[in-house]
Parts: C-alpha cells; sequence; structure tokens
C-alpha cells in the first residue's frame, strides 16, 4: 500500500520600492484572547465569546468564562483569509493591487508577538498595540521588553526618512489616549536623529517615534543585525516546544488541576518550564522524570514501546546522537529517562528583509511529520535569502502564503478576480471544517458546527452572500502554501501601486461593504 502527500515551501521576495506591505488585524482581536500553556495539558483560549470587547463589538450575548481546547472554538469571530484581503481591496483597492498575502498567525495569540498599529487602513485601528493583553489573562508583559520590531514608516512624513521600512528595537509605554514607542539601540537612534529631528511630530525630549510609525511588528527572531541566531539564543521565545523539539505523545495517568490527563508530550513540561534544560537540550541529552510533581506519571513500558515506535533507539550508556534513551537510575529515585530529544519539523511562517527587498517564506508540511526545522528556516533565511533581520510570524495549520505576480513583479489577476479565488478557497474550507467541528467532543451551548456559532454567523452569512454576487473561481494558481484553517487572526499583504479602480470589469459590480 503507497501513501503520498505533497507539501509547498513558498518565496514571495520584493523591491520596497516597488511595493509595500500592510499589517490586517481582525478588528475585535487586538488584544487577544491568546493560547495558554503549561507544558501538561492541551493548550487551551479563553472562549472568544465570553471577551468583552470581542462581544461588545458584534452586539453578541456572552457566555460564561471559560476555557476551551477545541481549535475551532478558539478561532471564533476571526476573519477569514477572504475578509483580510476583502477589507483591504474595499479600503485601498482603487490604489493598491495584491501581488501576495503572507501568514502572521502567532500576532495576539503567543507572547513575544506584538505590533503597533499607527495608521491602519481598517477603522478604529489607529495608535493600538497589538498583543497579549485581554483583561484577566496572563499579560505580555509590555514595560520589562524589547521588541526587534519591523517598522514601516507612514508614507506621509516628509521629508522622507532614509528608508521607507527598517528594523529597530524598540520599547513601548503606555501614554494618555495610545502608546509610546522609544528606540532603545542608542546607535541607531544617533543614526536617525538628524532626520528625527526634522519631523514637526518628533517630541526631541520625550522621543517617542509613534507618531511616525503606521505599524511595527514583531515576531520571534532568527536573525538580527546582519547575524544568524544560535538556537540557544532564540528558543527563549518558542513557548510551544514542539516546535522545536520531537517530543513524543504518550500515555499518561493522573490529573493537573482538576483535569484529568490522559497523554503528554514526554519532556515537554520540564523543557517549558526551565529554560536552561531547553536549550542543555539542543546539544545534548537530557534527564527527564516519568512523574511530574507527584501529579502525572508515565510508565516506563508505555514509553518505551512509544520510542520505538517513533524510532528512538534504546542504549545502554549516556546517549550520544538525536533520538537515543535509555532508562536513567540514580541514588533518589529510577523514575526517570535520558533521552537527546531530536529537533522537529513543522510548518514555518518566516519574514525577513535584506537591503532593500522584503522575503515572506511559508515552509509547508505536517506537524512532527513532514516539513523544516527551526534551524532550517534560519539557514534559508540567512544564507539563501541574506536577510538582515529575519523572524518567525507563525507555525503549524496557520502557514499559509499567497502569490500573484509575474516574474516582471506585475499582478497575474486583478484585485476582483483574486478575491474570487479566496473566496472559492474560504467557502470549500469552512464547509470541511463546519462538519468536522461537528464531531469534537467539546459541545458547544449555542450549537454544532462553527457556522453556527454567533461570532462565526456573519461571517459566514458573508461569505454565502459573496459568492452568489461576486461568483467563484478556482485558486489553484495563487496558493503557494494552503492554510489548513479557514480563520487567522493577521496576515501581512504584499501590494504594487495601482492607478486603476478595482471593480473595473464588466458585469460586476462592488461587493458588500461591511
Amino acid at each position: 500500500m503507497a501513501e503520498s502527500r505533497r507539501f509547498n515551501t513558498g518565496f514571495l521576495k520584493v523591491s520596497t520600492e516597488q511595493a509595500a506591505l500592510f499589517l490586517s488585524v481582525t478588528p475585535g482581536f487586538e488584544h487577544g484572547p491568546g493560547i495558554q500553556r503549561d507544558g501538561i495539558t492541551a493548550p487551551r483560549m479563553r472562549d472568544p465569546h465570553s471577551v468583552a470587547y470581542v462581544c461588545d463589538s458584534r452586539s453578541v450575548a456572552r457566555a460564561k468564562p471559560s476555557a476551551t481546547t477545541d481549535p475551532y472554538i478558539q478561532r471564533a469571530g476571526t476573519w477569514t483569509l477572504y475578509h483580510h484581503a476583502k477589507h483591504f481591496v474595499e479600503s485601498r483597492g482603487e490604489d493598491w493591487q495584491i501581488i501576495g498575502i503572507q501568514s502572521c498567525g502567532d500576532l495576539t495569540m503567543n507572547p513575544w508577538h506584538v505590533a503597533y498599529l499607527g495608521e491602519s487602513h481598517l477603522p478604529n485601528q489607529q495608535g493600538i498595540l497589538c498583543g497579549l493583553l485581554t483583561d484577566q489573562d496572563p499579560q505580555e508583559p509590555i514595560g520589562s521588553r524589547v521588541y526587534r520590531c519591523f517598522v514601516k514608516w507612514k508614507p506621509s512624513i516628509r521629508p522622507r526618512p532614509p528608508s521607507a521600512y527598517e528594523w529597530l528595537d524598540l520599547a513601548f509605554h503606555r501614554i494618555p489616549n495610545g502608546y509610546a514607542a522609544h528606540i532603545t539601540d542608542h546607535s541607531t537612534l544617533e543614526r536617525l536623529e538628524e532626520w528625527l529631528a526634522s519631523q514637526s511630530q518628533y517630541n526631541q525630549i520625550t522621543k517617542n517615534i509613534s507618531p511616525l510609525i503606521e505599524f511595527a511588528l514583531s515576531g520571534k527572531p532568527i536573525v538580527e543585525r546582519g547575524s544568524e541566531l544560535s538556537l540557544s539564543n532564540a528558543i527563549d521565545r518558542f513557548q510551544d516546544i514542539r516546535h522545536v523539539f520531537n517530543l513524543p505523545t504518550v500515555k499518561a495517568r493522573g490529573s493537573f488541576e482538576s483535569e484529568p490527563v490522559d497523554y503528554i508530550n514526554f519532556g515537554e513540561y520540564q523543557l517549558f518550564k526551565h529554560l536552561n534544560e531547553r536549550r542543555a537540550a539542543l546539544s545534548s541529552a537530557v534527564i527527564v522524570d516519568l512523574r511530574i510533581e507527584n501529579h502525572v506519571s508515565v510508565d516506563w513500558d508505555d514509553l518505551r514501546n512509544t520510542l520505538r515506535h517513533r524510532h528512538f533507539k534504546e542504549v545502554a550508556d549516556s546517549p550520544s546522537q538525536r533520538g537515543f534513551f535509555r532508562k536513567y537510575v540514580d541514588d533518589v529515585s529510577n523514575d526517570k529517562v535520558e533521552i537527546f530529544f531530536p529537533h522537529n519539523v513543522y510548518p514555518f511562517g518566516v519574514f525577513g528583509s535584506h537591503e532593500d527587498s522584503i522575503v515572506c517564506l511559508a515552509s509547508g508540511g505536517l506537524s512532527g511529520r513532514v516539513g523544516n526545522t527551526l534551524e532550517g528556516i534560519t539557514r534559508i533565511m540567512f544564507d539563501f535569502f541574506g536577510c538582515y533581520d529575519a523572524m518567525v510570524l507563525d507555525e503549524g495549520f496557520d502557514t499559509f502564503q499567497v502569490v500573484n505576480h509575474n516574474a516582471d513583479g506585475s499582478a497575474v489577476h486583478s484585485n476582483l478576480t483574486l478575491l474570487r479565488k479566496l473566496l472559492n478557497f474560504t467557502c470549500n474550507l469552512m464547509t470541511r471544517e463546519h462538519a468536522d467541528s461537528q464531531s469534537f467532543a467539546n459541545t458547544y451551548s449555542f450549537g454544532k458546527g462553527l457556522k453556527t456559532w454567533p461570532l462565526n454567523t456573519p461571517l459566514a452569512q458573508e461569505l454565502d452572500g459573496d459568492a452568489t454576487r461576486l461568483g467563484t473561481e478556482d485558486e489553484s494558481d495563487v496558493m503557494a502554501v494552503a492554510p489548513h484553517r479557514s480563520q487567522m487572526r493577521s496576515v501581512l499583504i504584499v501590494a504594487t501601486p495601482s492607478k486603476s479602480s478595482l471593480f473595473s470589469e464588466p458585469g460586476h459590480g462592488e461587493p458588500p461593504r461591511i
């Protein structure tokens, strides 16, 4: 019996003189809610239906606060790829032609991912800081962190900046009516000081540059200031340890915080809790307890059988190669395993820049089975593209890339045709997800099937209405790397200037405006 599947890798490299970058964030989700992890139980999130600012913006009756591990419920209310493209086209389509769309799924979902929106193409998103800032949720410690950000200056600034885009180390602080952004690297500040001083919106005393920023985006750095970061220097930003290490899923017994635990990713808890052990595991074997704080335990025979099935090799001496393991016995306990974890393969979405070009990379795959390693994508961005800075924007099922340009940088399809293609893809994928979501163990109080949930109902109705009004087209020629989820919090849109009217094609009116 034969089995095969195809997973694509796509990249988009464009000159910043010919194209511009735009950040699209789902309204109402600028502050989360985000994924919460403990290294033992399944990743969970506040049900978006119970978050005040999300629901109030949609006039939805709020559910009681609850946490959910259902990946479909976690995305309730989030825009689809089509919605991100449609709203950009409605706002900027007369002036800009979309030539690419890149995934940016970790923003407002994971730590270290923040964005400042100074001047968005979407209404009511001026002067907003996006990140894990949902009330009564774990908070992003904005005040104590410095973020390596890709900054797009406002195009309206005169005199123009030395470059339309800049990588800056920024600290964000809350001020009345918004946020201040400060450059923390003194050498960079000195280099830009003369230009900054020429801007009427720049205060030379406070040195707040936020009035000059269209957007600033931060992720997980892998290349910084022209140097490839070692994994030990990058790994502290990766809260989901599975994106770095191949952690076998094994049967477990016990409970954690009153929740029964049937399976765990072996080693995740220790590596999640202890950064030094995480760093050590990059280059050597580590010792992992079979019992987790007397709450959850793993049977040695179950673990041994699982590891052998996953092609790990049992050895007698201390493991010296990735994939080797042994039972570890000391004077205190024999409930330990010494194991050298292999690096894991995962889909990754990456963004970087080189001189006057920006680079978008989407490496597809199947989480934990087929894909690229963190080290591998770093090498691609540094060695092949020569990026001066690069960062990971998302991993897993959210990773995707849309490419709509010819070799000379011109668009293959008009905005309207591209929308029809994305609409076709989104309708088909959401229909499949609707069926899949009905079979999940979590029975949702609003009804079965993601299309019936209050935050999703307007989105599903809009898709059906637009499919009738606009029609749909096959999307296979623009989907370089297809997403495995229809809904995504944020995306990056790459566009080139266009003087033609968006909806100039005969026989088609303007799609319904929101």
